[in-house]
């Protein structure tokens, strides 16, 4: 059972200011003993190329220019640990483009082998948010073809990749991540996508937020009737609905969040859950180290449980916060161990640098 974590390489921080003080993480910090792969977000697209805006100086800021001296420590004193690049995230644009011709996928499948061999990576992560992208459209540029095209650039990595870890003689892997929403699978094959990749990664989290009509999980495992929106979306339907449409369990990783949601203004009606709100708060959303920090031992703050969702809340009779915990964590394990899945996806490493999260996960996983 694998235990994947994307680790940021923007500065540490869940807000503008503490990001603003451009402090990141150590090789010191990250417990690779927990961990089977760590995916780098993220590189981004300049024309057909890859590169990392945070290796750079910003305005205000210096780039992580340690990043791969970091990399190449963790890796030092972890030999088993995987550590890949991911390319995209929300609101990266070019892949529609990018996709588009048989001539930019080469420039890009070769720039990425080229990536794998300049800094020893094991693998490449596309995580393009989104191909064709959902009815009424997106942010980024989307088009009716990048369904197919999506697939071919995904089949060109992975012939690229075979090759080179063919030469190289040591393997290398292609991934991508998908959402937890209806319309996916529906527009993209994703049948034919798994043949292509290691693993998909469902980003089964943000299943309510300050864009919702009202509170409710962020995470939860279950859907429960009494969410007016009739029942909620969980994760055990997101997974359902791959399963469904042709994906093997052990293609899935089920992604986890180590940061909350949470809303101001809430109604103390049913200790907040599933109640309208003023306004959404803390838009970056929390770490857990922010939840440990001024939450969690706040007495203030009440911690709730939902026992139809699995999933912890917590409420002070004006904000309400949704977020995962070890109790949260275990039920996921099992539910993983249980359908057979290839293993968790965390987002994000760097919301928990003390490791709590992790270590809980960790042995809930019977590692």
């Amino acid at each position: 059972m694998l235990i994947v974590s994307y680790l940021r390489t923007w500065p540490l921080g869940s807000t503008e200011e503490e990001m603003a003080q451009g402090k990141r993480w150590t090789a010191q910090q990250i417990q690779g003993d927990l961990l089977s792969t760590i995916n780098i977000a993220f590189g981004l697209l300049d024309g057909n190329r890859i590169y990392l805006k945070e290796l750079e100086d910003q305005p205000g800021r210096p780039g992580f220019s340690s990043l791969f001296t970091e990399l190449a420590a963790v890796k030092a004193k972890y030999p088993h640990l995987k550590v890949n690049l991911s390319v995209g995230g929300w609101g990266a644009e070019g892949f529609s483009d990018l996709a588009s011709t048989a001539e930019n996928r080469a420039e890009f499948v070769r720039d990425a082998a080229e990536w794998m061999e300049r800094h020893g990576l094991d693998g490449i992560d596309i995580d393009w948010e989104y191909p064709v992208g959902p009815e009424g459209g997106q942010e980024i540029k989307s088009r009716p073809e990048d369904a197919e095209n999506y697939l071919y650039l995904l089949t060109d990595l992975r012939k690229s990749l075979d090759a080179l870890s063919a030469e190289l003689g040591r393997p290398l892997t292609v991934t991508t991540a998908v959402p937890a929403t209806t319309w996916f699978p529906q527009v993209i094959d994703v049948g034919k996508v798994q043949e292509q990749v290691d693993y998909l990664k469902l980003m089964a989290y943000d299943l309510y937020g300050g864009w919702s009509a009202t509170t409710g999980h962020a995470a939860n495992l279950y859907n429960n009737p009494q969410d007016p929106n009739g029942g909620g979306w969980s994760v055990d339907q997101t997974v359902k609905l791959y399963l469904s449409a042709g994906v093997r369990p052990e293609k899935l990783l089920l992604g986890v969040p180590f940061y909350a949601r949470a809303w101001r203004g809430v109604s103390p009606v049913n200790n907040g859950l599933f109640q309208s709100f003023a306004s959404e708060a803390y838009y970056h959303g929390l770490s857990y180290t922010d939840l440990k920090k001024d939450f969690l031992s706040n007495p203030s703050y009440t911690r709730y449980w939902d026992d139809t969702a699995k999933a912890a809340y917590l409420y002070n009779g004006d904000e309400f916060i949704s977020y995962e915990d070890p109790e949260s964590l275990a039920h996921k394990a099992s539910y993983v161990k249980k359908k057979g899945l290839a293993g968790i996806m965390i987002w994000e490493y760097g919301h928990d640098l003390s490791g709590e999260l992790l270590e809980a996960l960790y042995q809930a996983m019977g590692k």
